[in-house]
């Protein structure tokens, strides 16, 4: 897999953040638009700052996690993201980069961990959860389809290798979309999807 897939500027520019986050506005409007999936009452916005690692400095102000909370129950729900992975730090497309880096095994994990400043004990912990977590997941079971993925390759590799896009950051973009159902619990198309941080404590 090619590393020029893993520029900075890819997932730093501003005009992809602004996409990104226009995307992450569009699915909180779908998800509100069905009201709270616990009791069906109606959803308020309750959109919270994040501290995202990985993401230019000029672009933390607009770093805000679209969330919604029930007006009856009072309980959270979470939109999809294109931006942010679950609970992790690292913005969604650093969160992608580094594991596909990890998985491809082009590279040791100790020189990932030094030019992405993330320590080897999380990457390990990251991949992990591709390898085991990730396939298990019911998302994964319903969309796998899609790509007609072959048996036997780490799942995010097959992700950024077949799906398509006229420049590497179109690609990327693309494979940020094609992951919302597991960034969330108001999940694409089929219902309530668990959230990427919602497996056992030893993939956290």
């Amino acid at each position: 897999m090619s590393h020029t897939l893993f520029v900075r500027s890819t997932f730093s520019n501003a005009r992809a953040w602004a996409f990104l986050t226009q995307v992450d506005a569009a699915e909180a409007q779908r998800c509100r638009s069905r009201g709270c999936p616990h009791c069906g009452a109606v959803l308020h916005s309750a959109t919270y700052p994040r501290k995202p690692h990985g993401l230019a400095p000029e672009l933390r102000d607009d770093a805000r996690r679209f969330s919604l909370c029930c007006a009856d129950c009072r309980r959270r729900v979470k939109p999809p993201s294109s931006r942010f992975f679950g609970r992790r730090f690292r913005v969604a497309p650093l969160f992608v980069v580094v594991n596909a880096l990890a998985l491809a095994g082009g590279a040791r994990l100790e020189a990932i961990a030094r030019q992405w400043r993330i320590p080897v004990l999380t990457l390990r912990r990251w991949r992990r959860w591709w390898r085991e977590s990730f396939p298990a997941t019911r998302a994964w079971r319903w969309k796998r389809g899609e790509l007609a993925v072959p048996s036997g390759e780490a799942p995010l590799c097959c992700v950024l290798r077949r799906i398509r896009g006229r420049s590497v950051r179109s690609r990327l973009l693309r494979t940020l979309i094609w992951l919302l159902p597991w960034t969330g619990d108001c999940a694409l198309g089929a219902g309530p999807a668990r959230s990427a941080e919602s497996g056992s404590s030893r993939h956290r």
